[in-house]
């Protein structure tokens, strides 16, 4: 699995920045047939600051994710079933999961039970989903 090793070699932030670019592929793919995907940038907006060094926790990587007024790429992946968008929305759940695990690594916070199943087997997945977009 290519993304495992490549990554898992680098320290964490580093590991967000290559992400960065990987998310951004995504939501270009997503806004191909969902030009309004502000969940979409809000994921590649905190990979981003997070990756640069910007101070985020798990916890609001997770809302990203899921939220309790549901919105999040959660949300947006289940809407998206059988369309175009589908598997741009999984790789980039996927990825936002990912990095919220890094962010819960790095600060030692406990992993909000959404993120409590993500790990570098999560880049395997990760590399199948992106796989399935060509």
């Amino acid at each position: 699995m290519e993304l495992r090793a490549e990554l898992t070699v680098l320290p964490p932030r580093e590991q967000a920045r290559r992400l960065a670019a990987v998310a951004a592929s995504l939501v270009a793919h997503i806004e191909r047939t969902e030009p309004h995907a502000p969940e979409a940038e809000a994921a590649l907006a905190a990979i981003r600051t997070w990756g640069d060094g910007g101070r985020l926790t798990g916890r609001y990587f997770s809302d990203l994710i899921y939220s309790d007024n549901e919105r999040g790429t959660l949300r947006r992946l289940s809407e998206a079933a059988g369309k175009p968008s589908e598997h741009g929305w999984n790789a980039l759940t996927t990825a936002t999961l990912y990095v919220a695990w890094l962010v819960c690594q790095e600060t030692g916070e406990p992993m909000p039970s959404d993120v409590n199943e993500v790990g570098e087997d999560s880049l395997d997945l990760l590399d199948e989903q992106l796989a399935k977009l060509g």
